[in-house]
């Protein structure tokens, strides 16, 4: 019964979310993958973490990564930025490292506290890597219902 279990879950942990494309254009990750979440939105409790693997190819050679994350209430930027020490990217490769080739295979682990002024809303999160010049090696959005504690 334990195998049957096992076997019936591994597909809901191999599967990533399916996220939407940023209006930049930007590409998209290969697979991201949210801890607790399968399916949009994601359920987030105001003080929880958000915990998510992206895995992508970089389209691109770059010296430093720089990661994004923005908050949108329809089409309101509501002000957010990640803490400072997790604007880094590099920092925060599983796989993959800095200096970027073009083409290499990247894993990328964000984990980051939910902080916000409001709950029982969904947002859009929109998160992105940029590369030296400011350009985006990837880009997506996907929708959070941010709860109370």
């Amino acid at each position: 019964m334990k195998c049957l279990l096992i076997v019936a879950l591994l597909p809901a942990l191999a599967l990533g979310l399916a996220v939407r494309p940023c209006p930049s254009g930007a590409p998209i990750p290969q697979d991201v993958r949210v801890v607790g979440c399968t399916a949009e939105p994601c359920i987030i409790p105001i003080g929880g973490m958000v915990d998510m693997d992206c895995d992508f190819v970089s389209p691109r050679a770059t010296d430093t990564v720089t990661a994004v994350l923005s908050i949108f209430l329809g089409d309101f930027q509501v002000p957010y930025e990640l803490p400072p020490n997790q604007r880094n990217a590099c920092l925060f490769f599983e796989a993959g490292s800095c200096p970027v080739t073009q083409g290499e295979f990247i894993n990328y682990h964000l984990s980051t506290p939910a902080a916000a002024p409001f709950a029982g809303i969904t947002v859009d999160l929109e998160l992105q890597l940029l590369d030296d010049n400011g350009g985006q090696l990837f880009c997506f959005r996907s929708s959070a219902t941010i709860t109370p504690v």
